[in-house]
C-alpha cells in the first residue's frame, strides 16, 4: 500500500493515541490533534488521503466542521467519529455531503481498518489514469474494470450487515446485468466486450455516493451495496442507472433489488433475493427494475 497520510482529530487522548498506534502498524503515517485550529493549519500543510474526526468538538458543528476540512483541502476523505447512542448524527451529516463513511466508539479496530482501505482503494479507483497496474496488483479489485471483485464482496457484505444488525439499521442492494451481453460480444468482438464493461463501471461509479460499494460479481453482472439506504432510495439509484445506461450505453440494464432486513437477514438470502429479483426483470422483457417480492417492475 502506498504511503497515505492520516489525520486523527478527537478530544478523548486514549481515542487519538489508540489509533494513531494501530493505525501506524498498519502503514498508514498518522497525525493526532484533539484543536479545531491545529488541525485545520495541519490540513493546509500536510496532504492527507483521510481525516478521521470526532464530529462533536467544541464551538462547531458536524457539518460546518467537515465544510471546513473539505474546503482545506478537497480530495481528502473524511470519516467521522461517533459514539455508537449518535449514529443519526452521522447519518445526517452524511446526507449532507463530504463525508465518505464514520466509525463509531468505542471501535473495533479492524472495522476501522477496513473503512480506510475501502476509502485507499477508492481514491485508487477515481485516479486511475495511469495506475493500471496498482489495480491489477490489489487481490480486492477486478482486474478488467477496477472495480471491487466477488470475494471481496463477501467480506464487505458481511461487515454491513453486522453494522446494520448492531445499530438496528436498514441496507439495500442492487444486482446489477447488461442485457444481451452475449450478442454485442459475439457480434462486436471481445474487445468491445471488455470496453462496454468497463464503461459500465465508470457509470456506477459516478451514480452513486461515496459510500456506496460497487463489485463485479461476475461475467457481466454487477453488485451495489447501498449503506443505510431505504428501499425507496435504492429504487431511486437503480432509476439513475437504467437512465444512464439509455443514455450512453449501446445495450440496456436490467436490475433487481433487496433489502436487509426487510427481505432478507443474512448475507447469502439477501444476494439471492436481488438475483432472484434480476431474473425477474429479465423474464419481464429486459431494460427495467424489479423487487423482490413485488409483482411487475417499477
Amino acid at each position: 500500500m502506498p504511503e497515505v497520510n492520516v489525520l486523527v482529530v478527537d478530544r478523548d487522548k486514549v481515542v487519538r493515541n489508540l489509533l494513531k498506534e494501530e493505525l501506524g502498524r498498519s502503514g498508514y503515517k498518522v497525525w493526532a490533534t484533539s484543536e479545531l485550529q491545529e488541525a485545520l493549519k495541519l490540513v493546509r500543510e500536510v496532504p492527507f488521503g483521510i481525516i478521521l474526526t470526532d464530529l462533536k468538538l467544541p464551538g462547531i458543528n458536524g457539518v460546518e466542521l467537515v465544510k471546513k476540512f473539505k474546503e482545506a483541502h478537497t480530495d481528502t476523505s473524511v470519516i467521522v467519529i461517533v459514539p455508537y447512542y449518535s449514529l443519526k448524527l452521522a447519518v445526517e451529516v452524511m446526507a449532507k455531503g463530504g463525508v465518505f463513511d464514520y466509525v463509531t466508539k468505542p471501535f473495533n479496530i479492524e472495522e476501522v481498518k477496513l473503512v480506510l482501505r475501502r476509502v485507499v482503494d477508492r481514491q485508487y479507483l477515481l485516479r486511475q489514469a495511469g495506475q493500471k497496474e496498482l489495480y491489477q496488483e490489489l487481490s480486492i479489485m477486478d482486474g478488467l474494470t477496477g472495480v471491487y471483485n466477488r470475494r471481496y464482496l463477501d467480506e464487505v457484505l458481511r461487515r454491513e450487515l453486522g453494522r446494520a444488525r448492531r445499530y438496528n439499521q436498514i441496507l439495500s442492494v442492487i444486482m446489477v446485468d447488461l442485457d444481451d451481453f452475449k450478442k454485442y460480444n459475439d457480434t462486436q468482438g471481445h474487445v468491445a466486450g471488455d470496453e462496454l464493461l468497463k464503461k459500465l463501471s465508470l457509470l456506477l461509479v459516478e451514480a452513486v455516493r461515496s459510500a456506496d460499494v460497487i463489485f463485479r460479481y461476475g461475467g457481466e453482472e454487477f453488485f451495489v451495496l447501498l449503506p443505510q439506504t431505504l428501499k425507496q432510495g435504492a429504487v431511486d439509484v437503480a432509476k439513475r442507472l437504467l437512465n444512464l445506461a439509455r443514455q450512453n450505453l449501446p445495450v440496456t440494464l436490467s436490475l433487481g433489488l433487496a433489502a436487509f432486513p426487510e427481505d432478507a437477514q443474512e448475507m447469502e438470502d439477501l444476494i439471492k433475493r436481488a438475483d432472484s429479483a434480476l431474473y425477474q426483470a429479465k423474464s419481464q422483457g429486459k431494460d427495467r427494475i424489479c423487487l423482490w417480492g413485488e409483482q411487475g417492475s417499477v
